[in-house]
């Protein structure tokens, strides 16, 4: 920069003379699969009203070691697999990468209105192997994007973070009208306490699948008491 130049301060914007200037380093997306990084000396400001602040640069976000095209194409692996598989093939940990998506994560969750949410759908599935597990909540009245919250684990814990999280998005627990979930006494007792006005209704899905495996235990007691017709199982089921 030529001598005397001036730069915007980042709170307030109002042209600042330079403080002094510190070398900074952020990486870069990879060139010909070797890591590229980008080295700056960005200036400090010294304005009135805010005191000594460093300049944003515009090819990164405040705070961040990295560009906005890394991120962008950090935030695609992510997309398409785990985070830990996107942090092997970028090269960064996986902590590093987590970060990353928190921020965007955050930042896109932060503008949701939720006060005129009513009816609620939720199940939960397993994240991985073992028993891990997180629960969806979903809009039931949205067909587009209807996923409203996700967290892990399971039965009545999640519930109350979807009630805080409703709140926190101007959003009220009393307002939700009906919440469609399996028949699970966690989830009917935290819907109990969470969604004190919500009607349950139980999902097609787990209606069938309680009546699949009674249907089969009485077919199992039968099978014992005498012979039945071979193949007997899926015609009657």
């Amino acid at each position: 920069a030529e001598r005397g130049a001036k730069y915007p301060c980042p709170v307030c914007g109002q042209a600042c003379s330079a403080h002094d200037f510190q070398e900074k380093t952020w990486r870069h997306w990879n060139f010909f699969q070797h890591h590229c990084y980008i080295h700056a000396s960005v200036p400090r400001v010294k304005c009135q009203e805010h005191g000594v602040k460093r300049v944003e640069v515009p090819w990164a976000r405040k705070g961040s070691a990295f560009t906005l095209l890394f991120e962008q194409a950090a935030l695609a692996l992510v997309w398409e697999m785990s985070v830990n598989a996107a942090a092997r093939i970028i090269e960064i940990t996986d902590k590093r990468l987590w970060r990353i998506v928190e921020h965007y994560v955050g930042k896109a969750v932060s503008p949701f209105n939720l006060s005129d949410i009513k009816p609620v759908g939720l199940d939960e599935a397993a994240s991985k192997r073992g028993h891990n597990y997180a629960t969806v909540f979903i809009d039931t009245e949205k067909r587009q994007e209807p996923v409203v919250f996700a967290t892990p684990g399971k039965g009545k814990q999640p519930l109350k973070q979807f009630s805080a999280f409703l709140e926190a998005h101007e959003g009220d627990p009393a307002n939700i009208r009906e919440a469609v979930c399996d028949m699970s006494p966690a989830f009917l007792s935290g819907v109990a306490e969470e969604l004190p006005n919500a009607q349950v209704t139980v999902d097609r899905f787990h209606i069938v699948q309680t009546f699949t495996k009674a249907l089969d235990e009485v077919r199992k007691q039968e099978s014992r008491i005498k012979p039945l017709p071979k193949h007997l199982r899926w015609g009657v089921l």
